[in-house]
């Protein structure tokens, strides 16, 4: 009798295996869920309003920065809900340069005045290497360059980095206004249902936090970027003037939500 039931056993066994293995898959597809932080979710109200930033949905990992960023020229419409200038509209976007040996680089217009230099590494980062600030006319170099939407990077996931910051003048490049170095955290927080004028997405937000010396003060700022996939930056978070965001800890944080693709 019991050589008879080990088919049987053995198939009751495989079928629960089975099973077992198709529920973990699907828990893999479907990404894990990470409720946003208590300090996070407080910031995020405070800078963009109640209910833009709405529940958690499934995360998962970054296999393609341009999905969530896509490399294209185009132009953007934001509104800005929180700072010096709440309820004025900006035009902002991201247009191409070219480079030596047909190597692509990008301008991001952040704020009228504010622009970030970024490019895709061989390894498929989305980094920034550069910031200008036309009104202050300085542009900050950093090194390495600032983590914008790292490839691989887990739900949850933080990396933590050491800058050297330089600042100088636009009119004058070799003219070194200030130098100091930063201590920089990039954290993945998660997956979460967006609500802003353009419409409602699933985006995964980053949240950037630094601290250190350049030249004289001492800063310590955070930072949000909410992108969804194929559309690109839906909210942010940020500091209007870069050399109040580089050299002095002060309230002039910003809040933009976007308001057409």
């Amino acid at each position: 009798m019991k050589i008879k039931n080990r088919p049987s056993i053995c198939n009751a066994v495989a079928l629960i295996l089975g099973i077992l293995l198709l529920a973990s898959g699907s828990a893999r597809a479907q990404g894990v869920v990470l409720p946003l932080p208590y300090e996070d979710q407080q910031n995020l109200t405070a800078q963009l309003g109640p209910g833009v930033v709405g529940a958690a949905l499934p995360s998962n990992p970054i296999t393609d920065p341009t999905v969530y960023f896509p490399l294209q020229d185009r132009s953007q419409q934001f509104q800005v809900v929180a700072g010096p200038k709440a309820g004025t509209v900006q035009t902002l976007g991201l247009w191409k340069a070219r480079r030596p040996g047909g190597r692509k680089a990008w301008r991001f217009q952040m704020t009228p005045s504010l622009a970030g230099f970024m490019r895709e590494t061989d390894q498929g980062d989305i980094i920034m290497a550069a910031l200008t600030d036309a009104g202050e006319g300085v542009v900050v170099v950093t090194t390495p360059a600032n983590p914008f939407i790292p490839k691989g990077m887990l739900p949850g996931q933080t990396q933590t980095y050491t800058q050297q910051v330089s600042v100088n003048y636009l009119d004058d490049p070799s003219d070194q206004r200030y130098s100091g170095s930063i201590n920089g955290t990039y954290t993945y927080v998660g997956t979460y249902q967006v609500t802003v004028p353009a419409g409602t997405f699933p985006a995964v937000l980053f949240r950037v936090k630094c601290e250190g010396k350049v030249g004289p003060a001492h800063t310590q700022n955070t930072g949000y970027n909410l992108f969804a996939p194929g559309v690109g930056m839906v909210a942010m978070v940020l500091e209007e003037d870069v050399t109040a965001f580089w050299l002095f800890n002060i309230d002039s944080t910003t809040g933009k939500v976007l308001m057409s693709r």
